[in-house]
C-alpha cells in the first residue's frame, strides 16, 4: 500500500522546504505487472483547492520516490494527495498542519 510522509512533519508556511517521500506504490500495471509503467504526480491542497503540482514521475522498482524543496505558500490544513497521471485517481493521502 502506497504511503506518503513529509519532512519536517509540521513545517512553517514561505518558510522550511520539505521534502515529499512516496513509498509502498506500484511501479507497473497489472496484468503481473506487464501493463506498462505508472505515471504519479504530488498535488498539495489547502481548503480542497490545489495549491501546487509536482513534476510527473515514476516511483523505483521499490515502489519509492522522493520530491524535494517542497514550500507551503500559507499556514493551516494542508492535504498532500499521491495521484495516478491516468485518471487523475488518488492513490495515497497525507494530512500535514503548516504553522504560521
Amino acid at each position: 500500500m502506497a504511503a506518503i510522509t513529509c519532512t519536517p512533519t509540521s513545517p512553517h508556511s514561505r518558510v522550511d522546504a520539505c521534502r515529499v517521500d512516496v513509498t509502498g506504490a506500484d511501479d507497473n500495471r497489472a496484468p503481473n505487472g506487464t501493463g506498462g509503467e505508472y505515471r504519479y504526480y504530488l498535488a498539495f491542497l489547502l481548503g480542497g483547492t490545489e495549491h501546487g503540482r509536482s513534476y510527473e514521475f515514476n516511483v523505483s522498482a521499490s515502489g519509492g520516490h522522493a520530491f524535494n524543496s517542497f514550500i507551503f505558500e500559507d499556514d493551516g490544513a494542508w492535504t498532500v494527495n499521491l495521484c495516478d497521471v491516468v485518471g487523475d485517481g488518488t492513490i495515497a493521502t497525507l494530512a500535514v498542519t503548516v504553522q504560521a
